[in-house]
């Protein structure tokens, strides 16, 4: 899928329109009496604020209608930078008010009315709770189960907070057919979350997996491969991810994500993974027939059928990659493949011996950088830099799509390096999973 100014201005301009619907109602019809500048721009970032925090949902649905546009990579950091700024402007909301009239601080007095100032203190306690738990889950030893469950929780609550605060105020909303508009609005954002937790699960329940293999691979890795069972295999685009689920049912907190690393022409589907925590160290412990849900799939990491390959992989990062290049052999692609396969040793290359055979098979270049070498190593050593990239790139660069996966600074560094080559920003495609 390839990004274009085209698609992302259409997309940014429904955002901005969303994000103003609170305000343009509380515009519509009979407007209350003027107060004072300070007061009225308060009052809008509340509006404000009550919206980006229900479009927040829109982006955190795994709609793949949404993903195309931007990617996945890009979603989700813009999901993490809209937090903030909505935290920012529901901040900025009391804080205005206060400012201007302190009469404002009853709202939080529990002697004044005590149900309202445990529900606003609430919703401030609750917006730092996320924005904390989320930049800092690991510090606060939360496992992505718990936090998953927490934010979800959390998110819901002060919408609908928000939503009665505003309706209870009614300074701009006194009509009953506004107080009904503003629920119904913010109530299609807090469905996103009931499709994503409760509708989609209940529909996925029909398309059960089954484990078929349980692979040890080099580096420490596993690859689990998962059969239909009784129904079609789910199809997707090799660089494509979907959420798994093993357990007996899809109605679970235990989802994670993962890059599809079979060919997409198999009839199973294989995932593979390092044992970096709980979830995947239990993979090697999986016994065939253990039954399991996929939801996908997700994910604009993918190539065009006009464009030569340039991957640059690090690590287990590369299953994407894997995806891909056993797709062009099952399809006899005749395009060329350029990979840069960064390690730490040569002992914890995985698909290793894979890499070599598909070098027989396709038109594929694959380039090891090992930052520990073996003696009398021939290849590239050290870590992956411009130089490196220049050294390797083809001689009509505009005419490949380039794919990264790995550690967080070789992508940083390898997607300012592309750029600075000369590399045109509309043909690099980057994926952290990075999600919290």
């Amino acid at each position: 899928m390839r990004y274009t100014y085209r698609r992302g201005f259409f997309w940014l301009s429904i955002f901005i329109l969303i994000a103003l619907v609170p305000l343009g109602l509380a515009l519509i019809g009979e407007i209350p009496l003027y107060r004072s500048f300070w007061i009225e721009f308060g009052v809008a970032m509340g509006f404000i604020a009550l919206s980006l925090f229900g479009l927040q949902f829109l982006f955190s649905g795994r709609f793949n209608w949404v993903a195309p546009t931007y990617g996945m990579d890009n979603i989700i950091q813009y999901h993490r930078e809209l937090g903030i700024i909505a935290f920012l402007f529901l901040l900025a909301h009391p804080f205005t008010l206060i400012l201007k009239n302190q009469a404002y601080l009853a709202y939080f007095d529990p002697r004044v009315n005590l149900m309202r100032a445990i529900a606003l203190n609430y919703v401030s306690l609750g917006v730092i709770a996320i924005i904390a738990t989320s930049i800092w889950r690991t510090s606060f030893k939360l496992n992505y189960e718990k936090w998953r469950l927490l934010h979800g929780f959390l998110a819901l609550s002060i919408i609908f907070v928000g939503v009665v605060h505003s309706i209870q105020v009614g300074h701009y909303l006194d009509p009953l057919w506004k107080k009904i508009a503003l629920a119904a609005f913010m109530a299609l954002f807090a469905y996103l979350t009931i499709h994503t937790r409760i509708v989609r699960p209940w529909l996925n329940k029909k398309y059960p997996y089954k484990v078929v293999e349980v692979k040890e691979e080099i580096g420490d890795c596993h690859s689990l491969t998962l059969a239909p069972n009784g129904h079609k295999k789910l199809e997707y685009i090799p660089g494509q991810f979907a959420w798994i689920s093993i357990c007996d049912t899809p109605f679970t907190l235990q989802q994670h994500p993962f890059s599809f690393a079979s060919s997409a022409r198999d009839n199973t589907i294989t995932f593979t993974a390092k044992a970096m925590g709980d979830f995947t160290g239990s993979w090697k412990k999986i016994k065939k027939g253990r039954k399991a849900f996929l939801e996908g799939p997700f994910g604009s990491f993918t190539p065009e059928e006009d464009s030569h390959l340039f991957l640059l992989m690090g690590g287990i990062g590369v299953t994407p990659c894997m995806s891909m290049l056993r797709t062009m052999r099952d399809d006899k692609d005749p395009r060329k493949a350029i990979l840069i396969y960064a390690n730490k040793d040569w002992d914890d290359i995985t698909f290793r011996e894979e890499l070599d055979e598909l070098c027989g098979q396709i038109n594929l270049t694959v380039i090891h950088v090992l930052e520990k070498t073996p003696k009398d190593w021939k290849g590239e050593e050290g870590f992956v830099d411009q130089d490196m990239l220049k050294k390797y790139l083809p001689d009509k660069p505009n005419e490949w799509m380039y794919f990264l996966c790995g550690p967080m600074p070789m992508m940083d560094i390898g997607e300012e390096s592309l750029r600075n080559l000369g590399v045109d920003w509309h043909r690099i495609y980057s994926e952290r999973f990075e999600i919290v």
